[in-house]
């Protein structure tokens, strides 16, 4: 009898877990490499429920050479890819695709030879195999280290990849491609020593490991896109936080390699250094370095096409509106929405004396407006009930702010909520506070037509005399005269009108259980307006929904008049009146002294008004010297007094105008202190502030009277240089680098010698301040990747 009963139980164990599992939502993760480390966050939220807690079943594909996940990810086989920085190149080339965010700050990616080749600098690749993939080869971070070497790919011979490291080691191939997580760990097991080729240390940190998925994904199901970002990233912090279990993990079901612990170790030791590189926060991305690796690509030669980042980048505080083609065929047709709201709904919603639709919710419905390619027209009604009537009869497409009510639901689907409010009981001061709701049985209590507590109170608490009313002022008003017992409504529509109507009348003597959940009501017969409706609902952040929310004990309206004000606004003007008589009387007594008193002081105010207009000379030259002191305070840099970004931004649209008409060449050098973290660092920011001081002291000595100098932030400087080409400008970029060379800080024993790295671009027609500061920050960048303090054009 026992055996059977344990067997009925595991059967019944069994079957709950295949329930649950069958509520979840199945998705697809591809790799971009074969089990380890790589992919710890992604088994760490797999196995420790952080996918199943978000209702997602997440199965982990294998990852296969050759294979080609963005294809896969845009004909919708698999649903989220992990890929390299090349690919921005795929959505430059108009594949489909969503970045969600970046793992690693720095790409993992880098060259090795070993010591024993004698290749130490990269100007020793000249004729040498590079054994690597034809991914590896068309990263930016490698082509643009070589590149910013002289190093053209083709003098370079690059064989298939083998993925075997003997073959570095018994010379196959000079350099290889390889991960710094993994490939140096064999080197040193074998005791081989190697060079390694980073480009980070070229200055050229790219993004790698991208999370992404298709449009289409994000299009129509968000919610799952979110899902799978959280709980990934969730995956990717525990496991960075727990190196050793994780890894103990991988051994136990994610080991195809057949890697050792140390091995795998090591691997989540350096990953986690790159996943942290400059940033506490884990899949970091920024709009800007994204555009800079394909500002790379496109000087490189790479690819010429154009990325939309909005579209490119996952942004969860401003999402854009993906539609589907159908979705969108059916908003060309649609033209414009109609919406219905509660017109005496404040501070959710209603209309002012101009009819304008105020309150709360017009926050969120702007917000939807923004994204839509078509308007919502508000349909002006006189009341709820109306509003309700109108939708049935389909003179509106939407009802806001909507609770589901089995009545409604006949005609009306709904999207998922963005508001939740209490519902409260309000009643006379008198009444005691009520707990349970079958306390008022065979009470009067008021809800407004047509609200959805009205079908909520009469299935649970159907010994509550209801009572309809207009408007929820209408049911307090009721209340106050007796008609009422109580008042049943959501929470901040009562508190506006208890604050400004019934103070020391009502009090809020109850509390529903079940709270109002309030998303939009949509016409159940066009099921494509509500799935354009639910995106909009789910692309609301939660930050967005409480910034809002806040916002509510802000709101003003207009409140009816109120007659005891006026009485008492009455009382004050007599008396102010009756001041004024009185005052009146007193100064026509006085009036004869004071004429006399006015003679007097006549002679006195001519004799002030001779020196007057001295006074007012002088102060009229304290308020211009005080204009420049102002204007010195926006536009200068208080510390090397010389003009700050501010100035740059105000002042470059004229000059840019002027060498356009004039024809004349105009040129831009991007200055960077070399090494100035460390100075910071060794010798204290004081000392490093008065180095500054110095290099602008010793660049100001050279430059001309008409140069614009500036301080554009930290330690780089920016210097426009009118009428001067390329060539000339590079002779004074030459100057400026020596003599900061030349010049050493020298005090109180200190000895510290300083160089600066310059990147100079000219002017091309049309260009923009940006766009000329870009192709001098690439310049800049091939000068420290050379080695540092140096000047490089564009």
């Amino acid at each position: 009898m026992l055996s059977i009963l344990r067997i009925c139980f595991c059967f019944l164990v069994f079957l709950s877990q295949q329930l649950s599992a069958s509520e979840l939502k199945k998705v697809t993760l591809q790799p971009s490499w074969f089990e380890q480390f790589q992919s710890a966050g992604y088994y760490v939220a797999k196995e420790k429920g952080f996918y199943n807690d978000l209702g997602l079943d997440v199965i982990i594909k294998a990852y296969k050479l050759g294979m080609d996940a963005v294809q896969q990810i845009n004909d919708r086989e698999i649903d989220f890819a992990v890929g390299s920085e090349s690919i921005i190149l795929e959505k430059a080339n108009n594949k489909k695709i969503v970045i969600l965010y970046a793992l690693f700050q720095s790409s993992p990616l880098v060259l090795l030879s070993t010591k024993a080749s004698k290749i130490n600098t990269i100007n020793d690749f000249y004729g040498k195999k590079i054994m690597a993939t034809n991914n590896d080869i068309n990263q930016a971070s490698l082509k643009a280290m070589l590149n910013s070497s002289h190093i053209d790919i083709g003098d370079l011979n690059f064989i298939p990849h083998s993925h075997n490291i003997n073959d570095l080691i018994n010379e196959k191939t000079d350099l290889i491609s390889a991960y710094l997580s993994k490939t140096p760990y064999e080197l040193i097991k074998k005791g081989v020593e190697y060079n390694i080729f980073d480009p980070k240390d070229y200055g050229f940190d790219m993004y790698s490991n991208f999370l992404y998925t298709s449009e289409k994904s994000v299009a129509q199901d968000i919610s799952t896109v979110k899902a799978f970002k959280a709980a990934s990233l969730k995956g990717w912090q525990y496991a960075f936080s727990h190196i050793p279990e994780t890894v103990d993990l991988i051994l136990a079901k994610y080991n195809e390699q057949n890697l050792s612990k140390e091995e795998l170790l090591f691997e989540g030791k350096e990953l986690k250094k790159l996943a942290f590189f400059n940033t506490d926060e884990i899949g970091e991305i920024d709009n800007n370095k994204v555009k800079r690796i394909l500002e790379l690509y496109k000087v490189l030669g790479v690819t010429k096409g154009k990325v939309d980042f909005k579209e490119l980048i996952f942004d969860d505080q401003n999402i854009k509106l993906i539609l589907t083609e159908e979705e969108q065929t059916y908003l060309e047709h649609k033209k414009q929405i109609s919406m219905c709201i509660d017109p005496n709904w404040l501070p959710y919603e209603g209309f002012d004396k101009q009819g304008k639709h105020i309150g709360l919710n017009t926050n969120f419905i702007n917000i939807f407006r923004k994204q839509l390619p078509i308007p919502i027209e508000i349909v002006h009604t006189g009341s709820w009930s109306e509003s309700l009537q109108f939708a049935k009869e389909r003179k509106c497409d939407l009802l806001s702010l909507a609770a589901k009510t089995t009545e409604r639901s006949q005609y009306l689907n709904y999207t998922s909520p963005y508001l939740v409010t209490p519902r409260v009981l309000v009643t006379k001061l008198n009444i005691p506070f009520i707990d349970n709701f079958t306390h008022l049985e065979n009470k009067k209590i008021g809800v407004p037509e047509g609200y959805e507590q009205e079908e909520l109170i009469r299935t649970n608490y159907p010994n509550i005399i209801l009572v309809k009313v207009e408007t929820v002022k209408d049911g307090l008003e009721k209340v106050v005269n007796g008609k009422l017992y109580g008042f049943v409504g959501a929470l901040f529509p009562i508190g506006e009108l208890l604050q400004n109507r019934f103070v020391g009348q009502l009090k809020v003597s109850g509390k529903l259980e079940q709270k109002t959940e309030l998303g939009i009501g949509v016409r159940n017969d066009e099921i494509l307006l509500l799935q354009v409706f639910e995106k909009l609902v789910n692309n609301l952040s939660e930050e967005i929904k409480q910034e809002i929310n806040t916002k509510n004990s802000s709101i003003k309206y207009e409140a009816e008049f109120n007659y005891k004000l006026l009485w008492r606004v009455l009382f004050v003007v007599l008396l102010i009146i009756a001041f004024v008589s009185y005052r009146q009387w007193l100064l026509t007594n006085l009036n004869k002294t004071l004429n006399e008193k006015i003679n007097i002081k006549t002679k006195a105010l001519q004799d002030f008004n001779e020196s007057l207009e001295t006074k007012i000379k002088e102060r009229t030259e304290k308020i211009e010297h005080s204009k420049a002191l102002l204007q010195d305070v926006a536009f200068k840099d208080h510390l090397t007094d010389i003009f700050n970004r501010h100035y740059l931004v105000e002042i470059s649209p004229a000059l840019l105008a002027v060498a356009d008409e004039m024809q004349k060449p105009l040129s831009l050098l991007l200055i960077d202190v070399d090494n100035f973290k460390n100075i910071n660092d060794t010798y204290g920011h004081l000392i490093g502030d008065n180095i500054l001081k110095l290099i602008v002291k010793n660049i100001l000595k050279i430059l001309r009277t008409d140069d614009l100098f500036v301080r554009f932030g930290g330690e780089e400087f920016i210097i426009l240089l009118p009428k001067a080409n390329i060539t000339e400008s590079m002779i004074v970029a030459e100057k400026l680098r020596l003599s900061v060379e030349q010049n050493h800080y020298q005090k109180d024993g200190m000895d510290i010698s300083i160089t600066i790295s310059i990147g100079v671009s000219q002017y091309q027609h049309n260009d923009t301040l940006e766009q000329l500061i870009n192709r001098a920050d690439l310049a800049l960048y091939s000068a420290k990747a050379n080695g540092r303090n140096q000047v490089k054009k564009y």
